[in-house]
């Protein structure tokens, strides 16, 4: 299926983000390329990926990993202020078995706590060093609405124009958005989103115009309909051709009991008639945080995986757009960039305490760095009992219990593994 097709159904339904406010939307292939040749969108705004501040009982996310159906792997990884404001993320990709750093993203904040820049760098593996790459710049009124974004490119020297958003409010309420491009020293007129609000304030339609010509021309138009929590239920997307609106695009959306977005079902127009096109799946866990989204298209009458548009809100509440298959998303008790009580400067699996027990104990390791951990239990014959962990963690010292109390006595063996490292001790039940 054409991905810029698909990618322009996506740009019009995107606009409901009012949290977000409207941006530049990247898409990031698992080959490392960023594909910016028109803005792009994201149709949701994931709720239970937002900031969490002072709240250090919660969650927070502290990685994701993206595949494509060409099995490629890449991996964000998050680190955290102390107020637990994201400090910085990083990105590697997976390659001769070992993760691979591709770049960084560092954020700093205003006396308001409200998002100010953002730094892009990337990694040089040969020399070790850390490059400029790019920077964004945000600016907010008095209601805290973003009402600007500046996006420079480093060209060796100094950071450069690249294009910008203005946004225009009233109250909460975004009216205007107006995309500009720096070409020849100047700005030129890109793109424009008008707004519209039912008396619920929610979307009514948006009309995004590009500038040809000297001239804003429409280009789509995005209708909505909500469920009674005001959930996107339908969003139907019609082009501009020969002066006239033409049904285009047709998105459903499903919720679970917790109101979480669970399904994203997209139709096209084929000849006067509706169609399958492609589907986005969301999944949670118990504590309702996304754990994995995947994408399949409809091809030869049937679902296959495929390359979809996947969208995830950061930590700061920027929306990414990654093409690929499928997201895992993994989870941690936050731990600040700052807190010294968690650095450690190298892998240990340390002795479980007490031992020998009955029927409990706990198993203590160290992980200096962003890592894949798995640990196991084997019995005396090496036989794998039981695993511990599997999930990705960010650097820091971890604990974790273990119950016997449905294992007869004897030696029994815990093995900490990650891509760099493999640790492995015995223990006693004893009963």
């Amino acid at each position: 299926m054409n991905l810029f097709n698909k990618t322009l159904c996506l740009l019009l339904l995107g606009f409901l983000v009012i949290e977000i406010f409207p941006q530049e939307q990247y898409y990031i292939s698992t080959n490392g390329n960023i594909n910016d040749s028109f803005p792009k969108r994201s149709i949701y705004n994931v709720p239970t990926i937002t900031p969490l501040k002072n709240n250090n009982s919660a969650e927070v996310l502290d990685s994701l990993i993206y595949i494509s159906t060409y099995g490629d792997r890449n991996r964000i990884a998050y680190n955290y202020n102390d107020d637990l404001s994201l400090n910085y993320f990083t990105r590697a990709v997976w390659y001769n078995n070992e993760w691979i750093t591709l770049d960084k993203h560092t954020n700093t904040y205003n006396s308001d706590g409200n998002l100010e820049s953002v730094l892009w760098e990337w990694f040089n593996n040969s020399s070790g060093e850390w490059f400029k790459d790019a920077k964004d710049v945000y600016n907010y009124d008095s209601l805290e609405n973003r009402i600007f974004h500046l996006h420079q490119f480093f060209n060796g020297q100094d950071f450069v124009n690249n294009f910008k958003y203005e946004n225009y409010f009233d109250g909460r309420n975004l009216l205007l958005s107006v995309s500009q491009k720096w070409i020849d020293n100047e700005w030129i007129n890109r793109s424009k989103s008008i707004y519209k609000y039912t008396p619920e304030k929610v979307n009514d339609t948006i009309l995004f115009q590009i500038w040809t010509n000297d001239q804003w021309l429409n280009y789509y138009l995005g209708n909505y309909e909500y469920d009674e929590k005001l959930n996107i239920n339908t969003s139907q997307t019609k082009i501009w051709q020969e002066q006239q609106w033409i049904d285009y695009a047709l998105g459903k959306f499903d919720y679970d009991e917790n109101n979480n977005l669970v399904l994203e079902n997209f139709q096209k127009i084929v000849y006067g008639n509706w169609e399958n096109w492609f589907r986005i799946f969301y999944e949670y866990d118990d504590n309702n945080n996304l754990i994995h989204l995947f994408g399949e298209e409809w091809k030869n009458d049937q679902w296959v995986p495929e390359n979809e548009p996947l969208k995830v809100t950061n930590p700061d509440g920027i929306l990414y757009g990654y093409l690929a298959k499928e997201i895992f998303l993994y989870y941690s008790k936050p731990t600040s960039v700052e807190s010294e009580k968690n650095i450690v400067s190298e892998f240990n699996l340390l002795q479980n305490y007490p031992n020998p027990f009955n029927p409990n104990t706990v198993i203590s390791y160290n992980i200096p760095e962003h890592s894949l951990v798995t640990l196991n239990i084997y019995n005396l014959l090496g036989e794998k009992i039981k695993t511990l962990i599997q999930q990705e963690q960010v650097p820091g010292k971890y604990q974790i219990n273990f119950d016997g109390n449905n294992l007869p006595s004897g030696i029994y063996f815990y093995q900490l593994k990650t891509d760099k490292f493999q640790q492995t001790k015995k223990m006693l039940i004893l009963r």
